[in-house]
């Protein structure tokens, strides 16, 4: 049989050590749930991207009673070859809402602009925010040095905050995590840049590949 597999990659980018949270009894925040479960985020530039990238992991996942999210950093606006706008963003955001009923997960839509992301503060804030409100065990990105300039700032967002979530007064209003996510990289073909470590783990999704 052919095992279908995912491959994520570890960046040596991330200048902490990267620890796989461990749930106790005394701890509320993010690796301890009531339920016990793990709860997995990941960050697309575009309604696709995730599903794209990270569906059959997610499917996996929840399957087994994990909580995952996926989140658009863009409406995904000028992503088609012949249509664009409003109603564009519309129908993309319509797919990926069905796409999450199907996985069995939950999904959101930022309103910036296809092609118009940066990494701003403000942008900083609402990825730190996102990570900190979903209590997060897991965060997805992608590669820093993609071809698509809103996946690299998508990228740079998710690493810039990977330090800040546990800073207790950068964004005072969303209690802080007091241990830091795992944070990985979709699998990328070119990843053999100097900075970038080349760890890799697959994952097979046999399981629900249909």
């Amino acid at each position: 049989m052919t095992v279908r597999r995912f491959i994520f990659m570890a960046s040596a980018l991330f200048q902490f050590p990267i620890l796989v949270p461990i749930a106790s009894a005394d701890d509320s925040t993010a690796g301890n749930q009531d339920d016990g479960k793990l709860r997995i985020i990941a960050f697309g530039a575009h309604p696709d991207d995730c599903e794209l990238n990270v569906a059959g992991l997610a499917a996996t996942w929840a399957t087994l009673g994990h909580h995952v999210k996926f989140v658009s950093t863009t409406n995904g606006a000028i992503g088609h070859w012949q249509m664009a706008g409003g109603l564009l963003a519309q129908r993309r955001t319509e797919e990926v809402v069905k796409a999450a009923k199907i996985l069995g997960i939950e999904t959101e839509v930022l309103d910036i602009h296809d092609g118009e992301l940066e990494s701003t503060l403000e942008n900083r804030k609402k990825i730190t925010r996102l990570i900190r409100q979903w209590r997060s065990d897991f965060v997805f990105t992608h590669h820093a040095f993609d071809y698509h300039p809103d996946h690299r700032y998508t990228s740079v967002l998710v690493q810039d905050s990977s330090f800040m979530v546990t800073v207790p007064f950068f964004c005072p209003d969303t209690p802080h995590l007091k241990r830091n996510p795992v944070f990985l990289y979709y699998g990328y073909r070119k990843h053999d840049h100097p900075l970038f470590s080349g760890e890799g783990i697959a994952v097979s999704i046999d399981e629900v590949f249909d």
